[in-house]
């Protein structure tokens, strides 16, 4: 791009805004919606923003599973990876060394990738049934799937993981330093249940859009965060707080509760009624809307499941049997 144009943003059908440079060539993404202020970052006209979605962490700033994983086990369980801090090191002063190899890391970045995806329980209860498609029409009219998009598709690339990640950042392991390990994830000799080419695609029903949305009504919103992770730690941003925040995958959303980024709601209820800010609309439509359409969404919400291990269909009935 030129300077002085502008290019409009767009990933599996959503629209991310639009980046623009200004005439001296530096680049303007005061109109990018969406994306990690780490995807924004640019030092200067040669070095464009990478405009990567990270569709890891509430606040999205991690890029892959890699970086994840160990983010993670550095983080919760006190275990250092030699890749991140040098072979032979011990950075907690432990006494141990070398706590997790890199082969360790892959393994277990290649065991999340291929974790059989949740799917859906409709009973056979004609009553339920009803209610539950009634609630799935509902969700829409409301506004709901504007950002739980029901599904996005993934091509070829997509659907063949590959490990090391080409966006692991630094402090990863990048492509080139070790053997690439390819696995398909559609592979019937994965952990059942799996999603499925269909016409060249899969398409992935984790209704979500991988946006990060400001959902909070304000500075003195109780659901905001004191501290955003997405500034530079220590910096005046960091201490501002954060009401920005990626849009929930609601594949498997029925057995994972506690809700919401914060993990503080035990109701589907209480959580469609707390958004705010951008999908105030959606939670005032919904307070709107009369007892039993409201009920029926929330059976909508309750069929979207972790199935299962070895469950050979995405959509059963309570007893596990192909639904349709």
């Amino acid at each position: 791009m030129k300077p002085g144009g502008s290019v409009a943003l767009f990933a599996k059908g959503v629209s991310f805004g639009t980046i623009s440079r200004f005439a001296d060539g530096t680049w303007d993404t005061s109109k990018v919606e969406g994306l990690s202020a780490l995807s924004l970052v640019s030092t200067g006209p040669g070095d464009p923003p990478t405009l990567a979605i990270r569709p890891f962490h509430q606040v999205g700033n991690v890029v892959s599973l890699r970086q994840f994983t160990n983010n993670a086990f550095n983080h919760h369980h006190g275990i250092q990876s030699t890749e991140r801090f040098g072979v032979g090191s011990d950075p907690d002063g432990d006494g141990y060394s070398n706590e997790l190899t890199r082969a360790d890391v892959t393994a277990i970045t290649i065991f999340q990738a291929t974790m059989a995806v949740p799917g859906r329980v409709i009973p056979d209860d004609p009553k339920i049934e009803t209610a539950i498609n009634h609630g799935e029409e509902k969700f829409q009219a409301i506004g709901c799937a504007s950002c739980h998009i029901p599904k996005l598709p993934l091509d070829k690339e997509g659907w063949i993981f590959t490990e090391p990640n080409p966006f692991n950042p630094k402090g990863e392991v990048k492509p080139g330093v070790i053997p690439l390990l390819s696995v398909d994830l559609t592979s019937t000799e994965l952990p059942r249940p799996r999603l499925k080419v269909e016409d060249g695609k899969v398409w992935v029903p984790a209704f979500t859009d991988l946006k990060l949305h400001d959902i909070t009504s304000g500075p003195d919103d109780p659901n905001r965060e004191v501290l955003d992770m997405n500034q530079p730690m220590g910096s005046p941003n960091f201490f501002v707080g954060n009401g920005r925040f990626i849009t929930r995958k609601l594949w498997g959303c029925a057995n994972e509760p506690p809700y919401f980024h914060h993990g503080k709601f035990t109701t589907l209820r209480e959580t469609v009624l707390t958004h705010a800010g951008e999908a105030l609309g959606s939670a005032k439509a919904f307070a709107s809307i009369g007892k039993y359409d409201q009920d029926c969404i929330i059976e909508f919400l309750k069929t979207l499941q972790i199935l299962p291990p070895g469950t050979k269909h995405l959509i059963v009935n309570e007893r596990g049997h192909q639904k349709r």
